[in-house]
């Protein structure tokens, strides 16, 4: 006998933008053939990652922790657990774990085949 689910499935939008966490208007997409990333990524406590840029949009969500995040013009924001982010793009910037717990992201790339996921 199978059991009926109770509850439905859920759809929940976290982010919908063609603008960055800075504001900054996405460029086009890339010409070449086409390649998605999905990274998981973990900041230890007090760790600055080093400025670097990205040729290609990306997004994330923050899935523990939090994240502080600078770009060069001095903007900046602070995401928390569950907080999603539309990346600038080539636009200098860094993030920074400034708590004493790890940061975890999972970053969505959507790049083409043979460009770096970022450049310093």
């Amino acid at each position: 006998m199978q059991m009926e689910s109770v509850r439905k499935v859920e759809s929940e939008v976290l982010l919908r933008s063609s603008k960055s966490w800075n504001n900054q208007l996405m460029p086009s997409y890339l010409e070449g053939t086409p390649q998605c990333t999905i990274l998981k990524i973990t900041v230890p406590p007090h760790t600055q990652l080093s400025k670097h840029t990205h040729p290609m949009m990306n997004a994330g969500v923050v899935v523990e922790g939090e994240l502080h995040v600078v770009d060069c013009d001095g903007n900046e924001i602070t995401l928390h657990q569950g907080d999603p982010i539309l990346e600038c793009v080539g636009k200098m910037h860094y993030g920074e774990n400034i708590t004493d717990h790890d940061t975890v992201l999972y970053m969505f790339y959507a790049g083409v085949v043979g460009v770096p996921l970022s450049e310093s």
